[in-house]
């Protein structure tokens, strides 16, 4: 016995279209939810100091990088090494470790500062750079 034709496919096919456009919005529903969600966590659990010692860390590394490189006619004669960064108590003053210490020049010193400043949003008079302390 042969089967019949549906007379009414195209019926069937727009509900399959329309199921599939209302999974588009669910999904899309879902991850606007998330995102939102993602972004309040975010902004609720980092502070100001947090997004600072991010943004120190992160030009600190480059500047490192840059004077081994030999960027902008500063040699260390050595490799120097970033070892970290830490708070002073008043989370005011902003230490970073660099190694080893006795290749580390007021040029290199400055060079640090500068360009942690200039590389970043950071207030100069809220925030003190010290670079090995």
């Amino acid at each position: 016995m042969p089967l019949k034709k549906i007379k009414n496919w195209t019926l069937f096919s727009i509900g399959r279209a329309q199921i599939s456009l209302e999974f588009s919005f669910l999904f899309l529903v879902i991850m606007l939810v998330c995102i939102i969600s993602i972004s309040h966590f975010l902004s609720q659990n980092f502070t100001e100091e947090d997004r600072v010692i991010n943004e120190v860390e992160n030009s600190a590394k480059t500047a490192v990088i840059l004077i081994n490189s030999g960027y902008n006619g500063i040699n260390p004669n050595a490799t120097l090494i970033y070892g970290g960064i830490s708070w002073s108590d008043d989370k005011r003053e902003l230490y970073i470790y660099i190694s080893p210490k006795e290749y580390i020049t007021p040029n290199i010193r400055n060079f640090i500062v500068d360009y942690i400043y200039n590389s970043t949003d950071i207030n100069r008079s809220k925030y003190v750079i010290i670079v090995d302390p």
